[in-house]
C-alpha cells in the first residue's frame, strides 16, 4: 500500500506541475493579449477625444462666425444701407467690429475649419480685407465723412453669399450631430 500511495502522490505531484505549468502559460498568454487590447484601446480612445475636441471647438468658431455673420446681415437690413447721414458709431460698433471679428477668427483658427469651408473661408477674408483697407483709406487716414456707406462689392469684391450660406448650415449639420 505504501507504494501504491508514492505513486499516487507522486503521479499528483507531477500532475500538479504540470497544471501549473499550463496556468503559468495561459495567464501569461491571457496577459499579453489584455495589454494588447488595452493599447489599442487606447490608441482609438485618444483618436476619438481628439476627433470630439476638435469639432467641438470647430462648433464653438462656427457658432461665433454665425452669430457675426448674421449681425453683418441684420445691419445692413435694418440700418447701414437705409442710413441718410454718415453714422461713425454704428459704422465703428458693428460693421467694422464685426468685419475684423470674424476675419480674425478665421485667420486666427482657419485650423479648425473642415476643409470643404477653407475656399470660402478664403473669400470671407478676401473680402474683410478689401474693405478694412478701403475703410482705413477713407476713414482713417483721409477722415473722409462724407460718404455715409462703404461697400466694396462696386469695386468688384462682393460679400460672399455662397460662403455665408455654407459656414451657415456646416455650424447648424456639427451643432446638431454634436448634441444627438
Amino acid at each position: 500500500m505504501p507504494e501504491f500511495l508514492q505513486q499516487i502522490l507522486g503521479n499528483t505531484i507531477v500532475t500538479a506541475f504540470f497544471t501549473a505549468i499550463i496556468a503559468y502559460y495561459f495567464h501569461k498568454r491571457t496577459e499579453r493579449y489584455n495589454s494588447i487590447i488595452k493599447r489599442e484601446f487606447e490608441t482609438l480612445s485618444k483618436k476619438d477625444n481628439s476627433y470630439f475636441e476638435w469639432r467641438k471647438n470647430t462648433v464653438e468658431l462656427l457658432g461665433q462666425v454665425y452669430i457675426h455673420l448674421n449681425r453683418l446681415k441684420l445691419a445692413f437690413q435694418n440700418k447701414y444701407s437705409k442710413i441718410k447721414d454718415y453714422d461713425q458709431f454704428y459704422e465703428d460698433e458693428i460693421i467694422l467690429k464685426s468685419n475684423q471679428h470674424i476675419r480674425n477668427l478665421l485667420i486666427n483658427n482657419g485650423h479648425f475649419l473642415p476643409p470643404k469651408l477653407l475656399d470660402e473661408a478664403t473669400k470671407l477674408i478676401e473680402h474683410f480685407d478689401i474693405w478694412l483697407t478701403k475703410y482705413n483709406q477713407i476713414r482713417i487716414l483721409n477722415k473722409d465723412d462724407s460718404l455715409k456707406q462703404i461697400y466694396v462689392g462696386p469695386d468688384g469684391f462682393r460679400f460672399p453669399e455662397n460662403a455665408e450660406k455654407m459656414f451657415k448650415e456646416k455650424y447648424i449639420e456639427m451643432f446638431n450631430e454634436l448634441h444627438k
